[in-house]
């Protein structure tokens, strides 16, 4: 929103480039500057605050050249916009008024231009509806700002009226009046009328071009922005400016195109471009968008100057990512710095926390919020909630919502806790929290229906999930592929592969590598290879270098001792260059974070670990635990396998957390895979013989193992 200011101040009401008090040739006063008035000119463009302006307000009032002289009353006028006092703005707009016949357009467009540079929408249009019924003349000053207040509020009837006015008023062909309307119609959202007015301007400059190109850029039509980029260099010969490199940067970013990405780079560090501010935020948020975080943090490093936004684009980057460690080290950086975080930084760092999913983490950041006294409003509730939810404390999450009232609650907050409840396996919770959303009168969105279903799907619900599936055509609610994946993981996990096959072939459009995904994982754990090479065939074509898919098919085979084909597998990966992702387990301990590695060498706990470990499997099927032998993926001796089995990440962590953590704490475990079978069997005897709680969040969900049994139900 603030670009078309940007845009428009190429052409300004008062050019700094002519002379000092040259004005509009609208304007109807005519006069030349003294010693005096040059010298409270020089007084305002030095002033830095409220009270000095007030000073120098009271003195150009005393000496009558408050009246005199439209140029330092439209200064005025401009510092008491620029320093949020838009009421005085208005006082001086009117009492300078009274003292002629009828306003005067320059202060008019004066005070349109204050209204819309801060949102004040509807008082810019009573303003400009005054000077139309007091016959002030409307000119090509006037309108741009008027588009613009009708865009911030996307009063497209009001627009088009205004669009007339200017038509009839011999404004149409104006350029600033057209690229006013182009960014307005963009805004709106009405990308025909938008385009046609761009492609019927008889002369483009740079301006117009970087209007649309921003439009297409900001109503998330990246490719349609870069073609129009390309038509601008090759066709008009134009260079692109610092605002039009903002707007080519984030097209490029939404698109994640890393080659275009260091050419805009390149382009804006030959011009110096990237040396503002502004620039030099947008490439740095391209290349993460670009999952490029090193180049972005390079960037960030080189940076003479920084604001929020550098932090915060680059805190964003590294949590989007997959890199929350790094995230809080910069945060820990921010706050030593002179940068004081906001409630955006808040955002991000709470969804930092919750991808690491360590709980202590969690609580630090929610007390620094708090010690903060930031407002936590409906959206920093609902990340919260969303941070225990995936932290495990379900419970504080339950809590946080019932804090928020009722009439602040949004989608969103609905949406949260629904997935909350969903990823601890907690389905009836989710269904009958489903329902009472919809009770208080809530639309549930496509979100929601990702959440339901997915609730439905760990839970083992096949029914109430095929009711909620046919309950999204009731209301309405676009079909994704999100919801097919979940459905067919649903379906999947319940055994019914011909039914989940079936859905996929009726999709009206070509299923994603997200839904093949859910039938490969749904074949895997039903031991079905044969449907399993379909669904990989069709993977392997979509996302030729997931590693995660061969290592899925690969782990069929294992299962059915086909051990040629899981050669030919990890023999393909190895010639793309493709590793398999190594497990990793953490455990929170105290205020420290410990991770495990499968058959870890090199934490410093591993012997006694090791040591504790191997009188567990002794323990364990002491009390009936029999080790499944079709989780050692590797074609070895059975004695092999069982040892193999002992040193899994997630088992090392747990025999950490039992023999260091106090009998009373719950053992908190993190995974970066899906736990296997042998070590979901494991966990529940270990709960059993030592009366412990155990957590384990893995790559899809949380298990609380207690009492010998799980959560899950054994179904997950």
């Amino acid at each position: 929103m603030h670009r078309l200011g940007s845009l428009l101040s190429h052409k300004p009401l008062l050019n700094p480039r002519a002379p000092l008090y040259s004005l509009i040739s609208s304007s109807t006063f005519s006069y030349s500057p003294n010693s005096i008035e040059i010298f409270y000119d020089h007084l305002l463009k030095s002033c830095n605050g409220s009270s000095s302006l007030k000073q120098i307000h009271s003195a150009l009032t005393t000496t009558g050249l408050i009246t005199t002289s439209p140029h330092l009353g439209a200064q005025i006028i401009i510092k008491y916009a620029k320093f949020d006092d838009l009421n005085r703005a208005r006082l001086l707009f009117d009492n300078i008024n009274v003292c002629y016949d009828k306003p005067t357009s320059f202060l008019c467009n004066t005070m349109i231009r204050a209204y819309a540079n801060v949102g004040q929408c509807f008082e810019t249009l009573k303003l400009y509806s005054f000077m139309r019924k007091t016959g002030t003349f409307v000119n090509n000053y006037t309108y741009p700002f008027v588009f613009k207040a009708c865009a911030l509020n996307l009063l497209v009837r009001e627009g088009k009226v205004v669009h007339g006015d200017a038509l009839k008023n011999g404004f149409g062909s104006d350029l600033y009046v057209e690229a006013g309307l182009v960014d307005m119609y963009a805004k709106c959202g009405l990308f025909v009328d938008c385009r046609k007015i761009f492609d019927e301007m008889s002369t483009k400059d740079l301006v117009c071009w970087t209007a649309m190109i921003t439009a297409y850029e900001q109503a998330e039509k990246p490719e349609e922005a870069l073609i129009l980029f390309k038509k601008m260099q090759q066709e008009e010969g134009l260079l692109a400016d610092s605002i039009a490199v903002v707007s080519v940067a984030s097209a490029v970013g939404q698109l994640g195109d890393v080659r275009n990405a260091h050419t805009v780079h390149g382009y804006a560090f030959r011009k110096s471009l990237i040396e503002e501010l502004c620039v030099g935020n947008s490439i740095l948020a391209m290349h993460t968008k670009c999952g490029n975080t090193e180049k972005a943090r390079l960037v960030f490093d080189m940076m003479m100057e920084r604001d929020v936004i550098s932090w915060n684009s680059m805190l964003s980057g590294y949590t989007q990512n997959g890199q929350a460690t790094e995230a809080l080290l910069l945060f820990d950086e921010m706050r030593d710095s002179d940068c004081q975080p906001t409630p955006v930084t808040a955002l991000i760092m709470v969804s930092a926390c919750a991808y690491l999913g360590f709980r202590h983490l969690g609580r630090k950041f929610h007390d620094f919020i708090v010690d903060s006294r930031m407002e936590i409003d409906t959206n920093l509730s609902n990340a919260l909630m969303d941070m225990y939810a995936k932290c495990g404390d379900l419970e504080k999450a339950v809590d946080l919502f019932n804090g928020i009232p009722p009439t602040e609650r949004n989608a969103g907050s609905w949406n949260v806790l629904i997935s909350g409840y969903g990823m601890h396996g907690h389905g009836k919770e989710a269904l009958e929290l489903f329902s009472r959303m919809q009770e208080e009168g809530v639309e549930p969105n496509h979100f929601t229906f990702t959440s339901i279903l997915s609730a439905c799907s760990h839970a083992g619900l096949i029914d109430e999930g095929r009711k909620c599936f046919a309950e999204m055509k009731r209301l309405s609610v676009t079909l994704e592929d999100k919801h097919h994946a979940c459905v067919v993981d649903m379906l999947g996990r319940a055994g019914l592969l011909q039914e989940a096959f079936d859905l996929i072939k009726e999709m009206p459009s070509p299923p994603s590598d997200g839904v093949w995904g859910a039938l490969l994982l749904a074949c895997k754990i039903h031991g079905n290879m044969e449907l399993g090479k379909t669904a990989a065939s069709n993977l392997l074509q979509l996302e030729p270098n997931h590693t995660g898919y061969y290592v899925l098919m690969s782990n069929i085979y294992a299962a059915s001792n086909k051990w040629k084909e899981v050669w030919k597998l990890r023999q393909d990966m190895k010639n793309k260059g493709l590793k398999k992702p190594a497990a990793f387990s953490m455990i929170e301990y105290g205020k420290d974070i410990l991770g495990f590695h499968t058959a870890d060498q090199e934490n410093p706990y591993r012997h006694e670990v090791y040591k504790k470990m191997e009188s567990l499997a002794i323990e364990m099927k002491m009390a009936g635990y029999v080790p499944d032998l079709s989780c050692a993926l590797h074609d070895v001796e059975e004695e092999d396998k069982e040892r193999m089995l002992n040193y899994h990440s997630e088992k090392l962590a747990v025999a950490f957390g039992v023999l260091k953590i106090d009998p009373g704490m719950v053992i908190r475990v993190t995974k970066n895979l899906r736990v296997c079978n042998d070590c979901h069997s494991a966990f529940k005897y270990i709960s059993h013989i030592y009366q412990r709680k155990i957590i384990v969040r893995d790559a899809n969900r949380f298990h609380h193992f207690q009492g010998g049994t799980c959560s899950c139900k054994d179904y997950w």
